[in-house]
Parts: C-alpha cells; structure tokens; sequence
C-alpha cells in the first residue's frame, strides 16, 4: 500500500459499491488545504479499479481514455492534491467511492450510444452540488462529461481544462452514434473547446493535423500521455506467459490490443495477415479488445481463411494484457486516426518491435528502422511487408525491441503529472 494515501472511509466492501446520496456527500467540501489543490476530473468512463493498490474492482471495458484518467488522477494525488473523479456507472446506481485524496463520484447510466455510456444524473448532479473545486479539468472522449465540466467550470467560476484524446470519426455505426458524431462535430466540439481557459494536447504532429483543434493553437499545451514501466517489468519469459495464456509455443505471435472499430484498422490487419500466412505459416495474430466491428472481423478472418490463425480475446484486465505483451513477437497498430496512443507505449514498455500506420504522431514513439517501421496508412500489402520482414528476422527484431524500452523512457507519468500541474498552477495564479 502506497505511504501516501490514507483511507479515511471507504465505499467498497468487497466487489460492492455502497450507493449513496451523491448531492448529500458533495457538501461542505469548500475547506482548502494548505499547498494543495482540488481538482475534478470529469471523463464519461473510469477504471473500476482501487487507486491505492491498483486492483480491479469490478472488470469494465476500459480503453485508452480511461486508463490516461486513471494514471493522471492517482499521480496528482501522490503529489499532495484532492481528487474528485465524476464519472458514469456501470449500472443503474449511483455510488461514491471513498480513498481518502481520491473520491469517485459514479452515476447511473441510461443508455448507451456507441460504446458510450449516457448517465443523465453525471449531466446535471455535480452542478447542483456545493462542492468546491480549483481545476476543472475533462477528458474529451465521450458526452457528458465534458459539457458537465463546462457548465460546472461556468457555474463556480473556475479554471476549465480539456485533454482532447482525438477527433471524433463518423462514417460507421449506428443511427444514435452518427446522430450524435454530426452534432458533436458541428456544434458541441466547438462549444467547449471556445470556452476552456486551457487545451491540452497529446502530440504535436496530432495537434497540427487535428481538424477539431485549428482554432486554439493559441491555449494548447502538448503533454503526451505516460506509462509505468514497473508494471511492465515482470518475472516471466515469453515461454511462460504463452503457458499461462494457453497460446501456441512455436508460432510467431503478432499482436493487436485496441478498439475493434474502424478508426483502428482492425480489418487492414486482417487482409495484412492473408497474405502473412502465405509467406510465414507459422504466424498468428492475436487481436486484444471489444468493439462494434467484433462479429464482422471474426466473419471476415473466415472469408480469408485464416480464422484458424486469429485469435479474438475479447475485453482483458490489465494483468492478462501486460501477458499478452509478454507473449508476444511484434505488436502492430494500424490505425486511420490517432492522437497519441497507449497501447503503442504499453508495446514498447515491454521490448516489442513496432510496427504502426503512417500517423504523423506515431513518429513521435517509432523510431523508423530503430524500434519499428512506419506503413502506408491503410495498405494492407505494405503492412504484411513490414511484418513478414521482422518475423523473418529474430535478431532483428530483439534489437528494435530493445530500442522501444529505451525510447518509452522518456515518457513517465510523473512526468506527465509535474506538467499538467504546471498548467494548472498558471490557471490558479
């Protein structure tokens, strides 16, 4: 258990959440600490998972946002601040978890659009509250959580930040998620983002190309995302992890771990990996996550015949993803649209070779013909090029895997929380 923390009422017995009176435990929060700030972090998701120890508390579907929501929120609390997380529920209660510098404020969801969970309470709840804040500071993934941070921020006069985690991509999907896609894009992306006092960005080549962030050069901050590097350091060899993870020993193991949706290009692996299987027959590909696109990719590595080379796990937790990194050979991301990716610096922090699309960010973690090598975005011909040479060359591929541990080296989130709380002291002054 981490010295810093001390518990001074918790909300969890076991796997259950207490369900409180939320507006009730908002009240009378106003006293200020000396040196130290209260800051609200409001993202639509966050990691069922104990702050103080890092165990999962109930298994969610977490992505790439929630887990940067995560990492930052328990950084800020090592460095001496309060944190108030305002989030959704995974089901139709509201709860409060309680770990001393970090409080989890949860609200029912109603619906769900996309992957995307709505919870109306998470919309208005926090408003009506007489809790007292110093930063106000969202994570721009999905709805509401940025236009309650918004309107919180407007209500009680304080500093409002955003992390833009990505344009937002419309083209698939259902009816709700198009619907809400077009207006977000057209109308509610700029709402919110003319109205923070500070935008955080997470690559300077995303914040060049991105096409929601052109108007406010001006209040940008580019701070990457971070990784822990401990919790990639485990005592086990690839021949072990493959044990554990009952995957084959003498097969050349690609891996895949994001979002099974358009925006990751999970399909231009797959038609990649035809041709992959032609040329090295003893390759299998491991695509990690959940996912709209889920059942048409399964569908799809039938079409080709390789259904019996692709294995699809579905959500994991984090232990049994940082396995599946051990397990590995080389990890590739193909994706059409990026800001800064986790998982491409999970892949690293554990010694994989990386093989990514031609994003301008991904240059910011790739080092061409270092640690990895950069595709043509959306060729699956150039993809199976670059694959099929690093698993053709053993040698080659330890020494780029030994590159991506140093390159990953420079991003910490202790690093990442030092200049974030820079940007939140400017504010403050």
């Amino acid at each position: 258990m981490k010295s810093w923390f001390k518990i001074s009422k918790i909300a969890i017995t076991g796997s259950t959440v207490l369900s409180l009176n939320l507006n009730k435990d908002l009240i009378n929060l106003c006293d200020q600490s000396g040196g130290t700030m209260k800051i609200g972090y409001f993202t639509t998701r966050f990691p069922y998972k104990n702050p103080l120890t890092g165990e999962v508390i109930f298994h969610s579907h977490d992505g790439g946002v929630e887990n940067v929501a995560y990492s930052l929120a328990v950084e800020m609390a090592k460095r001496g601040h309060e944190i108030f997380i305002f989030t959704s529920s995974i089901n139709s209660t509201n709860s409060i978890e309680d770990y001393g510098k970090i409080k989890i404020y949860r609200y029912k969801k109603n619906f769900i659009i996309g992957q995307a969970p709505i919870s109306l309470d998470l919309l208005y709840k926090p408003l009506i509250s007489d809790l007292c804040l110093d930063i106000v500071h969202a994570h721009m993934g999905n709805l509401p959580a940025p236009l309650t941070a918004l309107f919180f921020s407007m209500i009680k006069n304080k500093p409002f930040i955003i992390t833009h985690h990505g344009d937002w991509i419309g083209g698939y999907g259902g009816l709700k998620r198009r619907i809400g896609v077009f207006l977000f894009n057209n109308y509610l992306c700029d709402f919110i983002l003319t109205r923070t006092n500070s935008i955080i960005g997470l690559s300077e080549s995303h914040v060049a190309d991105s096409r929601s962030l052109q108007k406010y050069f001006s209040k940008i901050e580019v701070i990457p995302n971070g990784v822990n590097l401990d919790d990639f350091d485990i005592p086990l060899s690839k021949e072990e992890c493959r044990n554990l993870l009952n995957l084959p020993k003498d097969k050349s193991i690609i891996l895949f771990v994001g979002s099974l949706t358009p925006r990751k290009a999970p399909d231009v692996l797959l038609k990649a990996m035809e041709k992959i299987v032609q040329e090295s027959p003893d390759s299998y590909l491991v695509l990690v996550g959940e996912g709209s696109w889920k059942n048409n990719l399964k569908e799809m590595a039938k079409t080709l015949g390789i259904d019996n080379d692709v294995l699809f796990t579905g959500f994991i937790d984090d232990d049994m993803k940082i396995l599946h990194y051990k397990a590995a050979d080389v990890f590739v991301l193909p994706s059409l649209s990026e800001a800064f990716p986790l998982t491409l610096m999970e892949a690293a922090a554990s010694g994989l070779p990386l093989v990514g699309s031609g994003l301008e960010c991904f240059k910011e973690i790739i080092d061409v013909d270092c640690n990895g090598f950069l595709t043509k975005t959306g060729d699956y011909n150039d993809l199976a090029k670059k694959i099929i040479y690093l698993l053709n060359d053993k040698e080659l591929r330890l020494k780029m895997g030994a590159n991506s541990l140093n390159k990953v080296k420079e991003f910490s989130w202790e690093k990442v929380a030092q200049d974030t709380e820079q940007v939140y002291l400017t504010l403050t002054m």
